[in-house]
């Protein structure tokens, strides 16, 4: 009897397994469908099914940019040797032509123009340690990388298209810098890589040479890799080149146990995740909970120059500066697609967004003072800012209740709206809209619905 081909689904979650079983060792803190995960290797399994850009935070040593590491070697077959020698290591002292290119000085003597580019912008998925010890005038060198795979240097240019991106950050001290609000909005995901307690660090701390990673690295192949990255042949003749180092290494991966993902897997995998559709719940609580990042009565739309008002109620756009984007959006809707793609669903349910969507905005979200003290004491065992977003974001608390708890108590007036619409009952939809805003008081998805009907 033939063997039955395993889901791809499967393979994921054995590479999943593979990693956190045996090289990033750690706790589970993430529940989902009545599975268990570890939060930053799932959300860094599903950054490299959609080809995210993730941000990692953490205490010294805390295995931030170790998982990053393993996360891409496996994943994209390549060895873990040349992913640690293509990452970015930050420090005060980066420029443009140490993270991105630099001119061909022998060319350049001669009056022509070239670019040498580095070898963090030739090799796919990246890496970029202690990104937050690049000063803030210098991260903008990179948004157009993090955000569309776009890298320029003089009049040069090279689009490498979507590419998973990791970059590491110890919490503050004296050297670090802050990141950049639209660097941060170009992260679609945070995570922090928490300590994975005693016994699992007991363990670790026995493989004080890191023998374990000799299984993933190949020194013959590295070099070779190397040698193709300086050769200075084109964008795509290096990419076919390296194509032979990935499918060489994929097959030492399969006779070690793992199971590999193939440029086709990951193709159908990309596929099948943007079919996954949202079920009425899901998308009802998105547009939630963007109505309440992005609307005010107020002041018309909510805006970073705009103090945050809760003059018309304590709803979420009261309890932070700024506004919502249209990133953050999208980021939500692809990690709760590449979720529920994880667990085999038909559609993407309330619990995946709700689940997905802290780690999608806490670090791009400014909580205004008072609510930083209204949590500040509380026992947690997330990061301030990742708490106060899981609370605000679920049922909330008496005094402030969540997004989630307002949605369950509006979400049938508004389906009635939306019935009503569809049904071409616009000026019945208006009126009924109005008499749910309550003025500005009701939930702020009928401010919204108000103006689109108005529009007509």
């Amino acid at each position: 009897m033939p063997k039955t081909k395993p889901k791809l689904q499967d393979k994921v979650k054995g590479l999943y397994d593979k990693i956190g079983n045996e090289f990033y060792l750690c706790r589970d803190d993430f529940e989902s469908n009545g599975e268990k995960f570890n939060s930053a290797l799932l959300m860094g399994t599903l950054t490299e099914l959609n080809k995210g850009n993730m941000l990692l935070f953490g205490e010294y040593g805390g295995g931030k940019t170790t998982s990053a590491e393993y996360l891409n070697s496996v994943f994209n077959g390549l060895p873990l040797d040349l992913v640690k020698r293509v990452a970015i290591r930050g420090n005060p002292q980066l420029t443009e032509e140490k993270m991105v290119g630099r001119p061909h000085y022998g060319k350049m003597h001669q009056g022509q123009e070239d670019v040498v580019w580095q070898h963090f912008v030739l090799v796919g998925p990246k890496i970029f340690d202690e990104f937050n010890r690049v000063p803030e005038s210098n991260q903008a060198v990179v948004l157009n990388g993090v955000d569309r795979g776009e890298w320029n240097y003089l009049n040069d240019f090279i689009s490498t298209g979507s590419q998973p991106f990791f970059a590491t950050c110890n919490y503050a001290d004296k050297g670090n810098n802050g990141l950049i609000p639209p660097i941060l909005d170009r992260f679609d995901v945070a995570v922090e890589s928490k300590f994975p307690g005693v016994a699992n660090a007991l363990y670790i701390a026995q493989d004080y040479h890191n023998d374990k990673d000799k299984t993933l690295s190949d020194k013959k192949l590295t070099r070779k890799a190397l040698e193709i990255l300086s050769s200075g042949e084109s964008y795509k003749e290096l990419q076919e080149e390296l194509d032979k180092i990935v499918k060489s290494h994929k097959i030492s991966l399969k006779k070690k146990g793992f199971p590999v993902l193939s440029i086709k897997d990951k193709e159908k995998i990309e596929q099948e995740i943007r079919a996954v559709p949202f079920d009425r719940d899901a998308e009802q609580y998105l547009a939630f909970l963007v109505a309440e990042m992005n609307t005010s009565h107020k002041y018309g739309q909510k805006r970073t120059i705009d103090p945050a008002s809760g003059e018309r109620g304590l709803y979420l756009q009261a309890a932070f500066a700024g506004s919502g984007s249209r990133r953050e959006e999208k980021s939500i809707v692809r990690y709760a697609k590449s979720l529920a793609w994880l667990q085999d669903q038909r559609e993407v349910n309330l619990d995946n967004v709700t689940q997905v969507a802290p780690y999608v905005l806490w670090h791009r979200i400014k909580w205004t003072p008072e609510t930083e003290q209204s949590f500040r004491d509380n026992e947690r065992e997330d990061p301030l800012d990742l708490y106060i977003t899981k609370t605000i974001l679920g049922d909330g608390t008496n005094e402030l209740p969540g997004v989630k708890k307002r949605f369950a108590e509006s979400r049938e007036n508004y389906q009635r709206v939306i019935d009503l619409v569809g049904h071409g009952k616009i000026n019945q939809a208006l009126q009924e809209a109005k008499e749910y805003s309550a003025d500005g008081k009701g939930h702020p998805i009928f401010q919204d619905t108000i103006r689109d009907l108005e529009g007509r």
